[in-house]
């Protein structure tokens, strides 16, 4: 107990709450307004009409019409689309052929371009869906036309158009909306940084100051040390997301006390996981090159970027052993998609068996630097009892 306040003294004393509480809430807060839109509409098109026809005309109208789509501009000449591209004035150029009226009125075949700029996916995914549903009614129009001339009922034309129809639900992110993916990664990589960066420090600072040896008599008590960042990481986290919430339009379904467990269980365990990487470091600020250690794994393997699911086999595996991949586990299940505590035994399972092994590994690390200790003085006591003796005859 006696080392717990004495970590909460030295946080305390110096800004590391204020750090932990004050840049997760910035980043949050202009992370959560700059994203705050989750899609784009009226996407500038231009569009090629080679056809020059009535049809053509109508089609551009039906596609204008789109909430996607924003016809720009209209060019009536053959035109190259990478010119149309290069500047960024137009997210994609479609291009109706010579002959789309003839062919349509024939029943034949005609092949529309659609030149999408995909430099960056999220802005043209909307912009190729509103493409695809105007031109997915247009052939259904057609088809329904055949088959009334042939003296089919609306019944039965229904029936062999749609005979089968697929009724989606997009569940838990239906705008597809960057808050639970780009800025709750970011943030999170945030304050990985900030509280690995403050466990880091906690045994190379007590080994600068000389009181490693003896606080190792109370090993529980050095684990104990990593109790006041993770309590104020956790309520930076409640603080973050609640602001994203306000500023963003974050869709969190748990409660403050559901998610009070996973959050507490991860920013200790991301504590101990920083301690043993910087146990070995002679000073604190040799230790905080080694935070590479812990965000670059993260970053690339715990699914804040990239779903676990799509790393190489081995790597799936590797991911487990890092916190960030657990806590990802109980703030889509739980946050994002409001599953109760209670259906997430197995995770909290793993993450206490994770917690386990990192104090484990903490422990044995003292008792490696005991042994050494132990070593030195036995030398020294080696090279002084010589030195006295020499003395006493002389």
């Amino acid at each position: 107990m006696k080392a717990l306040i004495d970590e909460w003294k030295h946080m305390l004393g110096g800004r590391t709450v204020f750090i932990l509480l004050l840049v997760p809430i910035v980043v949050a807060a202009v992370f959560g307004y700059v994203f705050k839109n989750s899609q784009i509409n009226e996407a500038p098109v231009a569009v090629i009409d080679l056809d020059h026809s009535a049809y053509s005309s109508q089609l551009m109208t039906k596609l204008d019409a789109s909430q996607y789509i924003h016809v720009k501009r209209v060019f009536e000449n053959d035109t190259d689309p990478d010119m149309l591209l290069y500047n960024e004035q137009f997210s994609a150029v479609i291009y109706l052929p010579v002959g789309l009226e003839a062919n349509r009125l024939q029943g034949k075949q005609s092949n529309i371009g659609l030149y999408v700029d995909n430099t960056v996916a999220q802005a043209t995914a909307s912009l190729r869906t509103g493409v695809t549903e105007v031109i997915t009614a247009e052939n259904a129009v057609l088809a329904a036309g055949s088959l009334k001339a042939s003296g089919l009922t609306d019944s039965q034309i229904s029936g062999m158009t749609s005979n089968m129809v697929v009724q989606q639900r997009l569940l838990y992110n239906p705008t597809n909306s960057t808050m639970m993916s780009s800025v709750m990664g970011f943030v999170n990589t945030v304050m990985l940084s900030l509280i690995g960066g403050a466990a880091l420090a906690i045994v190379p600072r007590l080994r600068s100051e000389g009181r490693l040896q003896e606080e190792m008599n109370h090993p529980v008590g050095i684990l104990l040390r990593v109790l006041p960042y993770a309590l104020v990481g956790c309520i930076s986290f409640f603080l973050s997301i609640g602001l994203i919430k306000q500023l963003g339009g974050l869709r969190f379904e748990a409660g403050l006390l559901d998610m009070l467990i996973p959050f507490m269980l991860y920013t200790t365990t991301l504590s101990l996981f920083a301690m043993a990487v910087g146990w070995s470091a002679p000073t604190p600020e040799k230790a905080s090159g080694r935070i590479m250690i812990l965000m670059m794994p993260s970053f690339l393997l715990s699914g804040a970027q990239l779903p676990v699911s799509m790393l190489p086999g081995p790597l799936q595996v590797v991911s487990n052993i890092l916190p960030l991949t657990w806590h990802f586990k109980f703030l889509r299940g739980m946050g994002f998609r409001g599953g109760e505590l209670r259906y997430f035994i197995q995770e909290l399972g793993g993450i206490l068996i994770l917690l386990s092994a990192f104090a484990a590994i903490i422990l044995v690390l003292m008792a490696v630097e005991k042994r050494k200790l132990s070593k030195v003085e036995v030398r020294e006591n080696d090279v002084s009892v010589p030195q006295q003796q020499t003395m006493a005859h002389s």
